[in-house]
This record gives C-alpha cells, structure tokens and sequence, in this order.
C-alpha cells in the first residue's frame, strides 16, 4: 500500500510523469520494491529533484545500503527511520529537498552547483560521473574560472558541456569560444591547434592569443579562421627541409610569406598554409633564366619528399627546358619526381590519348594542353549522346 505522504506528491502533481531507464531506473525499481508508489513519484518530481534522485542512485551501494540510509538521516529534518535501509533511502529521496539530497551525497553544495543542476533538465547523464565531475568544478577553488562559464550557459546544460568545460584550456574560457566547440572531438582538435601555435609562433604569448580571441569574427563558427590566422605567423617549421638555406636558385618560402608570394606569382600559395604548418608541404621560389615559378614539395616516409607541383606565373605550366632544369636541381639533394618509368613525350601523349591523365606530364606545356583538350573533347563528346 502507498504510503500517505506519497499521495500528494503523485496524484496532486502538476506534471505528467516522465519515465527514465538504464541503471537509473534498474536503481528506482529496487527502491520502489521496498517502498511501493516511490517509482511514480520519482516519475512525477521536478527536473532537480530528479536529477538529485539520479545522483543519489549511483552513490548508493545497494550491498550496504545501511550506509547511504545513515548518511541521509544524518541530515532529514523528517523522521525517516525504518527497519529496511531501502525504505529509509526512498523516504529521504522524496521528502528531502535537492539541496539537502546533494549535500548528504557530497558533503556540501556549493554556491552555483543548485543553479546547474536545475537546468540539466529531466532526463539523466548517461555517466553518472559527470555529476561528480560538475561538483568538482564548483567546489575547487582552481576550477572557479571555469564553474564561472558553466553558470553564464544559457539553457540547458548538457554532460557534453560539462566534460568540455572541465578539459578545455583557460585561454579558451569564454562563452563565445564555448559555443564554438560542439563536441569534445573537436575540443581535442583545438588543443592540437593550440599547441601547434605555441610550437610555430614562440612569440605568441597566453596574453597575445587571449586577446586575439576576444576579436573572433562571427563568420569563424569553428576556430578554424582563428587558428590559420596565426599559423600564418609561423616562425619555423616543423620539419627539416631538403635545400640548403644558402643555394642561389631556389628560396624557402616561409608559412607567413606564403601569401605574399601568392599575390607576385598569382596563385594561390596563400592556401597551403595548413599544409605546410602540418610539416606535409614545402613550398619554393624559382627566378631563373627568366623563368619565375613556385614548387610545392609534398611529404614522404622515411624523411624523403617528392615534388608534388611546379607552377609558373597564374598557376601556367613553365617550358619543359625549364621544368628540366628544375627537377634536376631537386634531384641533386634527392628530391624525386612523379614519372611514369620509360614514358617519353610520346608515352605522355599516349597516356592522355588513353585518358590516363595523372601519367601525362602536366607540366609540359603542350602535353598539359593536349590533356585538357582531351578533357573537352570527352566532355563534348557525352553531351552530343545525352
């Protein structure tokens, strides 16, 4: 039979019942064996006292359940006392009010941690150890700065949030740096960038790259134009290049000269800055012979690089005299080439006759003119059968 004060609490509820499973509600039945009518009233509380009843049942050793009974009636202004330590819990969990109910559990309730857990909503955390992760936020005077930006979330406070906010970097503590990390992947990816920067830009100090965040573009949802941002300040590099600094023909582009160069040669060398802040590009400069080129050198196994593209003026392809020249300097401090063994002019040709472009050499100009008068044929060809 239900117990009296149980009555009110179910069938004069305002709300309509809202159902839970998992471990959660496996926790809730066993009380509910023991005091029958707890199961519905834990269905019809408040979206805070639920969440102090889901708390409550992951701290409960249901093998020495004597011990939670205690540590409630410690505390009950309400004569809870029963001969079964599961009835005394049910009792507590429904007449306590949620503060009561936390400070029981973790010994106090500090200023704020009442606040956020009334707006975790009705449903519980899935790890239950994210309620304790939240406590610790508010109770440790090292966390302050960070239960500061949990209290400034508006709207309903996820685990996902919690576990950001306790991992996330302090430069990062800022509500509108906050809304731009939706998942902890991404969170990880933000601290790599992080650390990245401090690594290619030694000057950049906590103050400097706080500062920057505070003028964040509202185009910039993910960080990502932040981070280019200053990877296009990088000081060095991550890894050794190939040429010595000192050969006369051929000069390192370094990341925060990469746009510069883009805009003389008119390409767009300004985009590969990730690439080259990652160590899987090199990227240099030829002026020879009246012959002004870039080359994009593309990261191998084993410390090896190979030249991924050579490009002159406008992104055009440059004489294949030139291009000669240029692949033999590479070659000269064991930079290889793309090549098709044994393909001469004429195996460039057959391969694009063939269709098999990425064999011709697109860098020759009329082989790199061929294929694509290829591509066009091809293309015209399906149109006049479609």
């Amino acid at each position: 039979m239900m117990e009296s004060y149980l009555e009110p609490l179910v069938f004069r509820s305002s709300t309509d019942p809202k159902p839970f499973d998992g471990g959660h509600l496996a926790a809730a039945c066993r009380l509910d064996v023991a005091l029958p009518g707890y199961l519905n009233a834990a269905f019809h509380a408040s979206a805070l006292k639920r969440t102090a009843q889901f708390i409550a049942y992951a701290e409960i050793d249901f093998d020495r359940p004597q011990i939670m009974a205690d540590r409630l009636a410690a505390i009950s202004p309400t004569d809870i006392s029963a001969t079964d330590p599961l009835v005394q819990i049910a009792r507590a969990l429904i007449l306590l009010r949620p503060a009561e109910i936390i400070r029981a559990l973790y010994g106090n309730a500090p200023p704020g941690l009442i606040g956020l857990f009334a707006r975790i909503g009705h449903n519980p955390f899935r790890d239950t150890t994210d309620y304790r992760l939240a406590f610790d936020l508010f109770a440790r005077p090292e966390n302050r700065a960070r239960a500061k930006l949990l209290g400034q979330i508006e709207g309903t406070v996820t685990a996902k949030t919690v576990r950001i906010i306790a991992q996330i970097d302090p430069i990062f503590l800022r509500p509108h740096v906050l809304e731009r990390v939706r998942s902890e992947t991404a969170l990880e990816a933000l601290h790599e960038a992080l650390a990245l920067i401090r690594r290619l830009v030694p000057s950049a100090t906590d103050a400097t790259l706080v500062e920057s965040l505070d003028h964040l573009s509202p185009r910039d949802r993910d960080l990502s134009k932040w981070i280019e941002g200053w990877l296009r300040k990088s000081e060095r590099l991550l890894v050794t290049p190939p040429i010595p600094a000192d050969d006369p023909d051929l000069r390192l582009i370094p990341l925060k000269d990469l746009d510069e160069v883009g805009r003389k040669l008119g390409n767009c060398l300004g985009s590969r800055i990730a690439y080259g802040a990652l160590g899987c590009r090199l990227h240099y400069e030829w002026d020879r012979d009246q012959t002004a080129a870039a080359i994009e050198l593309r990261a191998l196994s084993g410390g090896a690089w190979v030249i991924e593209q050579i490009r002159g003026t406008h992104n055009q392809p440059i004489s294949h005299a030139a291009l000669k020249v240029i692949r033999a300097k590479f070659s000269s401090y064991g930079v290889l080439s793309y090549v098709a063994p044994g393909m001469g002019r004429a195996g460039s040709r057959l391969a694009s006759l063939l269709r098999a472009y990425d064999l011709t050499d697109e860098d020759a100009e009329e082989d790199f003119d061929d294929a694509v008068d290829g591509i066009v044929e091809e293309l015209a060809d399906l149109m006049d059968h479609a």
